[in-house]
């Protein structure tokens, strides 16, 4: 992962979130990266963009995975 360029931190693991409706990556990254900010995750050799998001990512009512 990266911000601004600079590698700062490591995907542990991925994959497809049905039930929020799009692809999450848990990762290691330093203390002080702030909710909602932007960086770059390497996916097959392409950079790709992300948020960092607040965990746990899920739908509480369950309302995507009834749609």
């Amino acid at each position: 992962m990266r911000i601004g360029g600079e590698v700062v931190g490591q995907v542990t693991s991925g994959g497809y979130g049905y039930t929020v409706a799009r692809s999450i990556a848990y990762a290691y990254l330093p203390v002080g990266v702030e909710v909602g900010a932007e960086l770059d995750v390497q996916v097959d050799g392409t950079w790709e963009g992300a948020r960092v998001a607040q965990s746990p990512l899920y739908d509480p009512k369950g309302e995507r995975i009834r749609a």
